[in-house]
């Protein structure tokens, strides 16, 4: 079967719309929703500030490490935000007939997402040198990406890409 741009995003809405109109119905979801979008952020990067002080300074590790550690997610940040500036894709509420849960101004670069990638680049990485601290990294992002669809702020796609580039790029720092 053929699917159409028109289909695609017909399907979207509804799938949207029915996560949103959970969200609107009750405050205390909506400001949950808000305040794990900032909670999971801040827990990657914490985790990521945590490896790096771990690893670059108590074990001081061989120079190899430290192209791992701090190079890839930097190369992997650099790549997606080049991607994003090049696509400019518009967001979910700037396209029209998608009222986001949570309000945001920023414009554009939607694809692919900045905060996903960081994530799984994060949770790739640290996975060899801590599995609990890298799955929990992972589930984090996984679970922020769920709200960024929730909130109406990235389309699933926009999402998917941004985690299969982290891990793409994670998973190099190995090879």
């Amino acid at each position: 079967m053929c699917y159409t741009y028109s289909m695609i995003r017909d399907l979207y809405q509804k799938l949207y719309e029915r996560q949103a109109a959970f969200y609107r119905k009750r405050p205390w979801a909506r400001k949950t929703l808000f305040i794990a979008n900032y909670v999971l952020t801040a827990a990657v990067f914490l985790a990521y500030a945590f490896l790096c002080l771990f690893e670059l300074i108590i074990h001081n590790p061989v120079r190899a490490d430290v192209v791992r550690i701090l190079g890839v997610p930097l190369l992997c940040l650099f790549a997606v935000s080049l991607l994003c500036n090049l696509i400019d894709r518009k967001r979910p509420y700037e396209a029209g007939g998608i009222f986001p849960v949570i309000q945001k101004k920023k414009r554009g670069h939607s694809f692919p997402s900045r905060h996903v990638a960081s994530a799984f680049v994060i949770g790739t990485v640290l996975l060899p040198y801590c599995v609990w601290a890298g799955a929990a990294v992972l589930l984090a992002g996984t679970l922020l990406g769920y709200v960024r669809f929730a909130a109406g702020i990235h389309y699933p796609s926009d999402l998917l890409a941004g985690a299969a580039l982290g891990i793409v790029f994670g998973l190099m720092a190995f090879i």
